[in-house]
C-alpha cells in the first residue's frame, strides 16, 4: 500500500485523539469552594495532614457553633461523598467532550481455489456524525456539570445547616435538662417540707399528697429531660463524626440571646431566588433539556455515519486505496422517540423549577414568621414575665421571714418563677431553630447574621 494510504490513516486516527484534556475536577472543586464560601461566609477548611489532632485542640474547650461546623467539615463523611459525586460528575463532562476513538480494521486473505497469492486490506473509520454532535452535546454536559457542582455545594451547605440546628438542639435539651432538674430539686424540698408540715399536723393528708405528687412529676418530667439531652448530644456527635472516644465533649451551659428579627420576608424571598442553589441546578437542567430538544429537532435525521479510508494490496503488489462510508438509513425511524423524549424532559425540567420557586417563597414566608414570633416571644419572657415572677418571689421571701404568709404560697410561686425560665429556653430554642431553617429557605447567610453573645436569665435556685 502507498505511503499515502498510511498517512491518511494517521491523519484520521490523530484526529481522534486530538484535543486530549485533563478531566475537568479541580475547576469543579474551585467553584464548589467559592459557591460554599460566598453564601457562608466561611472557607471549606483545607484538607488537614493531621485531622485528629485538629478536631481534640477544638474539643478541649466547650463546643462553640463554628467550632462544630468546621469539625463536621473535617470529620463527616458527607463531604468525601460529595466530593465523589462531583468527580463523577467531571468525568461524564470530559466523557461528553471526547470524540469516540476511532476504528481501525485489517483483513488478510489466503488464497483458496485456484486463487494464488495472499490479499490484505485494511481501513480506519471516524465517527462523522459523532463530529457533529460534540459541540452540542460538550455544551450540555457543560451545563450538567455546572448543576452538579451546585447540588454538591448546596448539600454542603446543607450539613452546615444541619450541624447548626443540632448544636442548638443539643444546647437547648441540655439548658432545658438543667431548668428541670432545678424544678425538681425545689419539688422535692417542698415534698419534704409537706412531710414535715404534716408530722406537726399543720396541713392534712390531701396537702401531704399534693406535694409528693408534684415531686414525682417533676422527677419524671427531669428524668425525660435528660433523655431528650442525651438524644440531642448523640445526635450532634453522629453529624460531627465523632466516635465514642471523643465523648468528653461539652456544650456550652446556655443558648445564645436571640439577635434582631428584622427580616423582611419580601427581600428574603428575592434573594431566595437569586442565591438558592438548588434553583440554580434546575435552571441549568432546563437549560440542558432546551439543548438536547434543539439537538433532537436538528439532528433527527442523522444516523450513525463513519468516515475513513480504506486500502487493498493485492496478490501481485498492487495496491488501491480510497475513502470509505459507513452509514444507516433513515428510514424506519426518524427520531420521533428522540425527539418526545426530550420534550418530555423539558417539561419536566420546567415544571421542577415552577414548583421549587413556590415553594421558596412559601417556605420563607413561613420560617420568617416563626422567627418573629419566636423573638417576640422571648423578649417579652426576658423583658416582662421573668422579672415579674422574680419580684414576685422576692417579696413573698421577705413576707415569710416575717411569718405574714405561708411557705407553700412562695413554693407555689418560685414554681410558677421556673415555668417561666422553662418557657424562655423553649422559646429561644424555638427561635434558632426557625433562623437556621430561614438560612436554608433563603440559602445564604441572612442580611442580619452576626454571631451572638450567649446572654439568658439563669435558674436561681
Amino acid at each position: 500500500m502507498s505511503i499515502g494510504y498510511w498517512r491518511a490513516s494517521a491523519a484520521i486516527l490523530l484526529a481522534g485523539i486530538a484535543g486530549c484534556a485533563a478531566v475537568p475536577l479541580e475547576p469543579g472543586k474551585a467553584r464548589v469552594h467559592e459557591l460554599v464560601q460566598a453564601r457562608s461566609g466561611a472557607a471549606l477548611p483545607a484538607e488537614a495532614a493531621h485531622v485528629d489532632q485538629s478536631v481534640q485542640e477544638l474539643l478541649r474547650e466547650p463546643l462553640q457553633l463554628p467550632a462544630a461546623v468546621q469539625i463536621a467539615l473535617l470529620r463527616n463523611p458527607t463531604l468525601q461523598l460529595e466530593f465523589a459525586r462531583l468527580g463523577i460528575g467531571a468525568a461524564d463532562a470530559f466523557e461528553a467532550s471526547r470524540l469516540s476513538n476511532p476504528g481501525v480494521n485489517f483483513a488478510l486473505l489466503f488464497p483458496t481455489g485456484g486463487a494464488s497469492g495472499n490479499k490484505l486490506t485494511a481501513g480506519a473509520t471516524l465517527g462523522f456524525s459523532d463530529l457533529l454532535l460534540r459541540p452540542v452535546r460538550g455544551r450540555i454536559a457543560a451545563s450538567e456539570y455546572q448543576r452538579t457542582q451546585e447540588l454538591v455545594a448546596a448539600s454542603i451547605l446543607d450539613l452546615a445547616l444541619d450541624v447548626q440546628r443540632a448544636w442548638f438542639d443539643c444546647v437547648g435539651a441540655s439548658q432545658h435538662a438543667a431548668v428541670r432538674r432545678s424544678i425538681g430539686e425545689s419539688a422535692q424540698s417542698a415534698a419534704a417540707l409537706a412531710a414535715r408540715y404534716h408530722q406537726a399536723g399543720n396541713i392534712d393528708q390531701i396537702a401531704l399528697q399534693l406535694q409528693a405528687a408534684a415531686a414525682s412529676e417533676a422527677r419524671i418530667a427531669s428524668t425525660q429531660a435528660d433523655a431528650d439531652a442525651a438524644e440531642a448530644r448523640g445526635h450532634l456527635q453522629n453529624l460531627l463524626g465523632l466516635s465514642a472516644a471523643d465523648a468528653q465533649w461539652i456544650v456550652p451551659d446556655a443558648l445564645p440571646a436571640p439577635v434582631t428579627a428584622a427580616a423582611d420576608p419580601a427581600k428574603l424571598q428575592t434573594l431566595a431566588l437569586e442565591q438558592r442553589l438548588d434553583l440554580a441546578a434546575a435552571r441549568h437542567q432546563v437549560a440542558a433539556a432546551e439543548q438536547q430538544l434543539s439537538a433532537a429537532h436538528r439532528f433527527r435525521y442523522l444516523s450513525p455515519v463513519d468516515l475513513g479510508v480504506a486500502g487493498e494490496r493485492e496478490a501481485d503488489g498492487s495496491t488501491r486505496v480510497g475513502p470509505s462510508l459507513s452509514l444507516k438509513l433513515p428510514l424506519f425511524n426518524q427520531g420521533q422517540g428522540v425527539i418526545a423524549r426530550a420534550q418530555a424532559q423539558l417539561d419536566s425540567a420546567r415544571a421542577t423549577q415552577k414548583l421549587l420557586e413556590a415553594r421558596i417563597g412559601s417556605e420563607v414566608q413561613m420560617q420568617a414568621t416563626r422567627m418573629r414570633s419566636a423573638f417576640e416571644q422571648a423578649a417579652a419572657y426576658h423583658d416582662g414575665l421573668i422579672p415579674q415572677r422574680e419580684a414576685v418571689v422576692a417579696r413573698l421571701q421577705e413576707q415569710v421571714n416575717f411569718m405574714l404568709t405561708d411557705t407553700f404560697n412562695l413554693l407555689l410561686a418560685k414554681q410558677q418563677e421556673y415555668a417561666a425560665y422553662l418557657g424562655y429556653v423553649d422559646t429561644v430554642h424555638r427561635y434558632w431553630q426557625a433562623r437556621v431553617e430561614l438560612t436554608r429557605a433563603v440559602g445564604m447567610r441572612l442580611p442580619d447574621d452576626s454571631t451572638p453573645i450567649p446572654h439568658t436569665p439563669q435558674v436561681q435556685p
